[in-house]
């Protein structure tokens, strides 16, 4: 006579990590796709960056930046600023590309928004290693003077997405128009967070008003750890995207808890 084996049951926490782990793989093979081509594509975009801008200011580029290598100097801007805009723009979408999933019970849409952040910091940080490979191979220093300095900035634009993502999911849950809205702020919000030029080489005025904009100071706190003797802008401050990037997160899981989750529990 056979003993059945008790059976074992998991914890919420179990089971949310399962579901998120499983959301993970899920947004990988979808973003990869199932051939070559696939990957291929996700890197498109930050060649594209760091190539077009290199061939029109090639001639110029000793002025641009003296004393650091132009492509370098690139590099370590659009990291940043492109790991914020993918994972903030996969969040908003998320609330209406998720659909499906949510008809299963144990799929919450806050494992949905977990799952695209992580998946999407993974394809970054793999389209970060190859792209400054292919640099070094071309005989460039790219190796970050302080890597983990470095860690902590990428680690702190994505608790910074993620906050902004969610208030801007429950904003576009409200006023569906405005994910196109939010898409097209992504342009101008590349030319004024110092990732092609370096912002030290505008008026203070003006240096002044752009400190504004949290992407900025993560853009210049990244050079800042990547490369040694950069000059950062006069009005750099870690403690201004921390503290946005706390804010934005209470906020965005208050409105998450009113916007979402009372759909679920009504």
């Amino acid at each position: 006579m056979t003993s059945r084996s008790p059976t074992r049951i998991r914890s919420a926490f179990q089971i949310q990590r399962d579901v998120i782990y499983a959301l993970l793989l899920r947004e990988l093979s979808s973003r990869f796709g199932k051939s070559r081509g696939g990957f291929a594509w996700v890197l498109v975009e930050p060649v594209a960056h760091l190539v077009v801008p290199v061939l029109i200011f090639s001639f110029i580029r000793h002025r641009i930046v003296p004393g650091v290598e132009y492509p370098v100097f690139l590099v370590y801007g659009f990291l940043p600023f492109l790991l914020f805009k993918a994972i903030c723009l996969q969040i908003v979408n998320g609330t209406n590309a998720s659909q499906g999933l949510l008809s299963y019970r144990q799929v919450l849409l806050m494992d949905v928004f977990v799952a695209k952040a992580l998946a999407h910091a993974v394809i970054q940080a793999i389209v970060f290693v190859i792209v400054l490979s292919g640099l070094g191979m071309f005989g460039f220093d790219v190796l970050p003077a302080r890597p983990l300095e470095l860690a902590a900035v990428l680690a702190l634009t994505v608790f910074l997405a993620f906050g902004l993502g969610l208030v801007l999911a429950a904003v576009s849950s409200l006023v569906p128009d405005a994910r196109r809205i939010i898409a097209i702020m992504f342009m101008p919000l590349y030319f004024v967070s110092g990732v092609i030029f370096p912002v030290t080489r505008f008026p203070d005025d003006i240096v002044r008003w752009m400190a504004i904009n949290p992407v900025l100071h993560l853009v210049e706190l990244s050079r800042i750890a990547a490369m040694d003797g950069y000059e950062p802008m006069k009005y750099l401050s870690i403690e201004y995207p921390v503290a946005l990037a706390l804010g934005s997160t209470l906020l965005g899981l208050m409105l998450y808890r009113l916007r979402f989750l009372t759909k679920v529990t009504a």
